[in-house]
This record gives C-alpha cells, structure tokens and sequence, in this order.
C-alpha cells in the first residue's frame, strides 16, 4: 500500500476537519490515491473543536490548503461558514467536502448523499434513518430527490430539526420520528448514520437494504452489517464502502481528474 512519504513546499495539501479525528481512514485512502496519480499532494487529520471551526476554515486558505473534507461534527455549521455552496450542499444544508479557490474563498459542496443513492434502490421504498446529524441531512434530501416513499427517523437528538428540514424540503412526503431504540418493520431501506459499531441498533431482514456509514478502523464489520449479511438482505453496503465513494468524489471535486477508485478501496479493505 502505497504512502505519501515526503511534504515539501511544493506540496499541495488536503486536510480532514473533525472531531475526533485520529480513527479516520481517509488519510490512507487519499494519499495512496494522490501517491497512484502521481499528484505532490498529501491529506492530512485536523482535529478541530467547534469553537475553533471558523478559524480553521478561513485558515486554510492562509496556510495554502486546496481543500478539505469535513467529519462529525461540523458537516451542518461549515454549511453556514462557506462563501458559496454546491446545489447540492444548499438543498442538503450540509457539506462535507470544501475546495479553496486562489482568491482563499471557500465553496462547499457534498458526496454524501450520492455514495448512497448510487448503491440503493430508492424509488419508492420506507426508508428508515437512524441519526440526525450532518451526514443523515445530506442523505435525507439526496434520497427524498431520489424517490423515496416516506421517510422514518429515530435519533438520541436532533430527531425533529430533521424531520422539520424535510417536511420543508418535501411538503407531501410522509417523514415519522420514531423514539430510540427504533423499530425497523417497515423499511425498505435503513441507513445507518450514527457512530454505533459494537450494538445492533436494528435487526435487519432479508428483504431490506442496509447502509451502514460507520465503520471500524481494522476494517471488521460493524454489528449492522454482520447481522445484515447474515440475514441475506438484498443489499449491504458498509462504511468503509461509502467512503470510498464519498472520497472518491471528493478527490475528483480538488483535482479535476478521474478518482483511482479500485486503489483506494484496497488501501483501507483488509483483504486489499
């Protein structure tokens, strides 16, 4: 697995704003992507508390950054913090990934919502959320433009800002709150959004779609997907395969060149 070894002053720099930080296998992936492409690029963690988000934000530009992901927490407030957004980050009130233009002006976009919707079968199923937070908003919106038949969402908090957001975003779909542990009968398609790994929030059926966006830095399936393979449901997707696709279109939105998907798959899969 291929590294960025050496950061000179040529280098152009990606960082990773989050809180925490230290888990994420993101450095890994885009470096052997930068590494793959022949790019003097380098990703780099950021820890960043929310009372220093603004800062880092304006001060990528100052330190020469060409952009940055952004991670749990700050997917909602950098929404608000850049001076331009993508349709898709204004439509989401999200943002997940930020190029920084030569003039140091930041325009936010999302690869959210279509790392999912590009690996599920939305048109008219029950989805159920699990989560509230930035990258459940983004996916939200992503999948009520994709079709979706009613949408369902149980959280530990922010359950009725979202299920306000959507309501807003779509007056004559049917969204539900759902106490926590939630109850997943109905759906077509859960998502996971929450960091839960170990517990099985929900125990899938084999008739349904499971999307799992956490992940665990060995690369061993979290207690969703095992119990979503075991059951047979007809699709699986799990966290470290949404963040290839997520990072993958974020790459693509710094560089302008076609993402070396199969290499940064295998840079964080165990068995790549």
């Amino acid at each position: 697995m291929g590294v960025h070894q050496v950061i000179a002053g040529t280098t152009s720099l990606v960082g990773l704003i989050g809180d925490p930080v230290a888990h994420s296998l993101s450095p890994r992936m885009q470096n052997a992507a930068f590494e793959a492409c022949g790019l003097d690029w380098a990703y780099v963690p950021l820890h960043v508390q929310s009372a220093g988000l603004a800062d880092a934000l304006r001060g990528l530009g100052a330190l020469g950054f060409v952009g940055a992901n952004v991670t749990i927490p700050h997917k909602l407030a950098v929404c608000k913090l850049c001076d331009e957004l993508s349709e898709v980050a204004a439509r989401g009130g999200s943002v997940n990934t930020v190029i920084v233009r030569e003039d140091g002006t930041l325009f936010g976009t999302s690869t959210d919502g279509l790392a999912v919707t590009s690996a599920v079968e939305p048109v008219g199923a029950d989805l159920l959320m699990l989560g509230a937070g930035g990258a459940a908003q983004a996916l939200a919106a992503a999948l009520v433009d994709a079709g979706i038949a009613s949408l369902t969402i149980s959280s530990a908090e922010r359950t009725e800002e979202l299920a306000a957001f959507v309501r807003a975003l779509a007056p004559k779909l049917e969204v539900r709150e759902l106490a926590w542990p939630p109850n997943g009968e109905q759906a077509k398609i859960i998502i996971n959004a929450t960091p839960i790994k170990d517990e099985l929030p929900v125990p899938p059926r084999a008739d349904q779609q499971v999307v799992d966006l956490a992940y665990t830095p060995d690369g061993l399936a979290t207690a969703l997907i095992a119990a979503a393979r075991q059951a047979g449901c007809s699709t699986v997707v799990d966290g470290l395969e949404v963040l290839v696709r997520q990072g993958a279109a974020s790459f693509e939105q710094w560089t302008g060149i076609e993402a070396p998907i199969d290499v940064m798959r295998s840079a964080i899969r165990p068995e790549g």
